[in-house]
């Protein structure tokens, strides 16, 4: 292709392209378990039941998205009593053993887990355990449950209206949390747990906490923190630097800073056995930040590369596969449009996670793959690979608004690769230039 040719093309190739069409996922197990692909839900957004059942009847399109965890936004019945939005914040829990009449029963929920087994799927619940609703049963049975401030019991944390902090210096509140922990796992045989804001509580929780639950089953637990001390205790936490990095590209477009917020998340010691969830978005940014095409503007197509293979495990957000750019307020109901699904979206997905889940070097934790930078002729260009054993994957992204002519400045990628994305094979050799389009990337495997 000559330059003449990517100028004319502009943006168009992605979506001319015979690979763009609709593509089946290949039935691929992740080559470890550390290999795997984590989906969020809200289940009053997902489907047009809002309900269990919505989402159950769903799976086995996600089953071909390449999902195998899906992490479900609380399922508790919602507090009323100073709640926020129309249906109020499932953060504001009213009660930790129960479910959300909206979402059905306790037996609809059981029959959604018995399906998404029955695919080879784990499904984890979002646990809030800082605070309650103001009109949770403890407020009344137990207000020496929640903490006092001021003189005043109970009372709102963090400027959160809808909900109450609770006392994680009183020993009974304690063992009545990890009895409402273990009650979904014995009874429901759940997979895991993602730990809404983990480290406003005590680590010593958490180590209290682990070890009762894991003696019924052992699962998956996921803090939504960044502190490394907590990782004594959980399996993966939030990469949330790295996605300030990722917002703050947006904004200033300074490829030399993303870099560098790339090394220091890949060297970070603290995370040398641990794994790492790795995003563009989330529940949280969706709704008060803006949709990742708000923050990252011609670079989501690229960056969401980035997220699938610079580092650990990826969060795919609730309708962040068919392209969606929609902010969802998780205190209203918003129904995701899925007869506006965006091809080139879809199938870029569903190359990722088959990508996640089958290349070693990918692998997230203790045996991930290395991390290699390439420099090259163009400063809006991120050229990396990860490599482990003989498996290597190599990435380019053009972060840039225009075409270039690439070429690698010292070293050069050594071997034949595979164009993951074309189904062709490439060598590189030096001096024969890369043409890419703006806002371009490719995947290439050896």
């Amino acid at each position: 292709m000559t330059l003449l040719l990517a100028l004319l093309l502009g943006g168009c190739k992605k979506d001319e392209q015979q690979y763009w069409q609709d593509i089946p996922n290949r039935e691929v197990s992740p080559v470890t378990a550390n290999n795997k692909v984590i989906y969020e839900a809200n289940l009053y957004h997902y489907s047009s039941q809002g309900n269990f059942n919505g989402l159950k009847n769903d799976l086995s399109r996600l089953k071909d998205l390449g999902v195998d965890i899906i992490w479900l936004m609380p399922i508790h019945p919602i507090g009323i009593i100073n709640r926020s939005g129309t249906v109020g914040s499932p953060y504001s829990v009213k009660d930790y053993k129960e479910v959300n009449p909206d979402y059905g029963t306790k037996e609809d929920f059981k029959a959604l887990v018995s399906a998404a087994h029955a695919l080879k799927m784990e499904i984890w619940m979002d646990w809030v355990a800082n605070h309650t609703s103001w009109d949770n049963a403890w407020v009344t049975d137990h207000l020496d449950y929640y903490d006092e401030k001021d003189g005043v019991r109970p009372y709102a944390p963090q400027g959160w209206p809808d909900v109450v902090q609770l006392d994680y210096n009183n020993p009974a509140m304690r063992t009545a949390m990890i009895d409402a922990l273990t009650y979904w796992v014995k009874e429901f045989d759940i997979d895991g747990y993602r730990c809404d804001a983990a480290a406003l509580m005590p680590l010593s929780f958490w180590k209290e906490a682990r070890p009762q639950v894991d003696a019924v089953k052992k699962i998956t637990w996921m803090g939504e923190s960044d502190d490394a001390s907590y990782m004594e205790v959980f399996d993966y936490d939030y990469a949330w630097m790295f996605s300030n990095a990722l917002n703050n590209f947006g904004n200033n477009k300074n490829l030399p800073e993303l870099i560098d917020a790339s090394t220091r998340l890949f060297n970070n010691a603290s995370y040398k056995n641990k794994g790492r969830m790795v995003f563009l978005t989330n529940h949280d940014m969706n709704a008060f930040e803006g949709t990742e095409f708000d923050r990252l503007n011609n670079n989501v197509l690229p960056l969401t590369v980035m997220t699938f293979t610079i580092y650990d495990m990826p969060l795919i957000y609730n309708a962040q596969e068919i392209g969606l750019n929609k902010r969802l307020d998780f205190s209203s109901v918003t129904l995701i449009p899925w007869d506006q699904t965006n091809k080139i979206y879809l199938n870029l997905f569903k190359k990722l996670t088959q990508l996640k889940r089958t290349q070693p070097a990918l692998e997230s934790g203790a045996n991930r793959g290395g991390l290699k930078i390439y420099s090259t002729n163009q400063p809006n260009v991120f050229c990396y690979s990860r490599k482990k054993g003989d498996n290597e994957v190599l990435v380019i992204l053009n972060l840039g608004d225009q075409p270039v002519r690439l070429q690698f400045n010292d070293e050069l990628p050594t071997g034949q690769f595979k164009d993951y994305l074309q189904n062709t094979y490439h060598k590189f050799i030096e001096g024969e230039p890369i043409y890419m389009l703006k806002n371009d990337y490719a995947i290439y495997v050896k």
